[in-house]
Formats: structure tokens, sequence, C-alpha cells
């Protein structure tokens, strides 16, 4: 997979999400890809990137302003390239179980974007962290870690395959690939 190159951008405020992010591009770089990990706020330009994931942490069923701002900001460039989409948030023990649809917000950026795939992950509650909304969720016992990093690393391997085939695949249609590697003879 050389010269593929993938960028694993995230909105977090208490670091779960960001360590989710950082799962993830780790699980792509032992797949061979050469891949960025960074804040969406540091993310200057997505043009050197074959595939974006862009991951969030959900509050109330909102996605962080910040990553909303970043799909509508790159929205053009992203629209020319494979983008994948995470959120974390469930609790509770049955966190994994929870299938999440996207924000409707978010679901009319992917569907303009042609998401590849987005995935809800379970996320983090740390005691005494966060305003009142966590302190009622800690109240209800819910403190706790509900990330489940095997369905993680699950998700970025297909990740990994998928975008790679598209790549290879768009790269050898467009000639840009030597005919042997290409398919020719």
């Amino acid at each position: 997979m050389e010269d593929l190159r993938i960028l694993v951008a995230y909105a977090s405020v208490h670091g779960s999400t960001a360590e989710i992010a950082r799962s993830i591009s780790l699980t792509l770089a032992r797949a061979g890809i050469d891949v960025d990990v960074l804040p969406v706020a540091e993310v200057q330009s997505v043009s050197d990137y074959d595939a974006v994931v862009l991951g969030s942490a959900v509050y109330g069923g909102r996605w962080r302003k910040d990553a909303y701002d970043f799909l509508e900001k790159f929205a053009l460039n992203l629209s020319r390239k494979d983008v994948w989409l995470f959120q974390s948030g469930p609790l509770g023990h049955s966190a994994q179980y929870i299938v999440r649809a996207l924000p409707s917000n978010m679901a009319a950026l992917a569907q303009y974007l042609h998401v590849k795939g987005a995935a809800t992950f379970g996320g983090r509650l740390q005691s005494g962290v966060g305003g009142p909304v966590a302190r009622f969720l800690e109240r209800a016992g819910l403190v706790g870690d509900y990330r489940d990093f095997t369905e993680i690393r699950l998700w970025a391997e297909d990740v990994a395959r998928t975008t790679a085939m598209h790549v290879v695949t768009g790269r050898s249609a467009r000639g840009d690939l030597p005919l042997a590697v290409a398919g020719g003879k």
C-alpha cells in the first residue's frame, strides 16, 4: 500500500475520542498505510490524502461543532475522497450493542460526501469530569470505559482494506500504476 495516505482527524473534549483516533491510526499504520492523526483544529488541508477518517464525541445526540465545521470547510475536497466517520459516546454495559445513526445534520453531509462507512463506539465517562450532564450520568452509575478496542481495530482494518482496494483500483483506471501492477501484461 505504498503511497497510500490517510488522515485520521478527531474532535474530542476529554480525550476518549482522541484515543480512539490514535487506535485507528495504529491499525492503519500496521497495514502499511502512511497515517497522520490530528485534532480537526490542526488540519490545514486534506488534499494530500487518499482518504479521511473523521471522528467526534457525541453529546446530547450531536457531534462536536468543530467536527461538523471540518466537514463543511473541506466538503469539496472530501467529496472526491474516501471518507469514513466514527462517533463515540454511548455509555453503559450495552454500549457496544447500541447502534446509533448519525445525527440528522451529519447524516445529510455524509450522504453528500458518499461516506464509505460510519461506526458508533462506546464512550468513556470519568468520575468528576464534565458538566451537569456528566454529573447526572455519574450519579446514574455510568462512570466507566465502554470502548471496545477490538471492535475499533476490526473497523479500522476494514477501512484499510476497502480504501486500499478503492484507491488502487482508481489509480489503475486512471493509468497511474504500471501495467504489471494494474493487471496488464
